[in-house]
C-alpha cells in the first residue's frame, strides 16, 4: 500500500510527531462535512479498496495496538517471536462487528492507541533501538526502529486510503 512515503530516515522524533498527528489528521478527515445524515454515510462508505474512511482509522488504531506491544516485547525482552502481523499489514485482519465502528469510537481508540505509542518511544532510550524480535513463521527479524517505522507507514498509507474512501463516499 505504501505510496512512495521513504521511511529509510525517519528518525524515533520523527515518529513521534507522526503518530501524535494522525488522531487529529483523522479526526479532520472523518469529521469534516455538517452533521446530517449524509455525513455519517459517507464516512462509513466502502471505498475502492473495500473499507470505508472510519474502517481505516480503526485499523490504524488495532495496528498500533499490535506494533505497540511488539515494540514493548523488543525493548524489554532479549529476541522475543513476534506476530507475523507485525511485518505484513495484510495480516491485521479483525472480526468486525455487524454495525459499524462510529466515528467516535474509532477516533477515541485512534487518539489512545497513536499516544501510547508515541510515549512509548519518547520513553526509549537510543541505544535500545537496535533491539531486535523475530517475526513468527518467516524468520525475519525487526529492530524496534523497524516497528516504529512500520506503525508510522501503516498510518500515513492508511490516511491516504481513507482520503479515497472518503471522495468516493462523497461522489455516491
Amino acid at each position: 500500500m505504501s505510496g512512495g512515503l521513504d521511511l529509510s530516515r525517519l528518525s524515533p522524533l520523527d515518529a513521534v510527531a507522526a503518530l501524535r498527528s494522525y488522531p487529529r489528521r483523522f479526526r479532520g478527515l472523518l469529521t469534516s462535512l455538517d452533521e446530517d445524515e449524509r455525513a455519517d454515510d459517507v464516512v462509513h462508505r466502502p471505498g475502492p479498496d473495500g473499507r470505508s474512511a472510519v474502517d481505516h482509522a480503526d485499523h490504524v488504531a488495532r495496528s498500533m495496538a499490535i506494533l505497540g506491544e511488539a515494540l514493548r516485547q523488543v525493548l524489554v525482552h532479549d529476541k522475543p517471536t513476534l506476530l507475523p502481523a507485525v511485518a505484513d499489514d495484510a495480516a491485521r485482519e479483525w472480526q468486525m462487528a455487524s454495525q459499524p465502528s462510529s466515528v467516535q469510537a474509532a477516533l477515541d481508540f485512534l487518539d489512545v492507541e497513536c499516544n501510547a505509542m508515541a510515549d512509548l518511544i519518547e520513553r526509549t532510550p537510543a541505544d535500545a533501538w537496535t533491539r531486535t524480535g523475530t517475526v513468527a513463521g518467516s524468520g525475519r527479524t525487526m529492530s524496534a526502529l523497524e516497528i516504529v517505522r512500520e506503525a508510522v507507514r501503516t498510518g500515513s498509507d492508511h490516511l491516504r486510503a481513507a482520503e479515497r474512501a472518503f471522495e468516493a463516499g462523497k461522489g455516491g
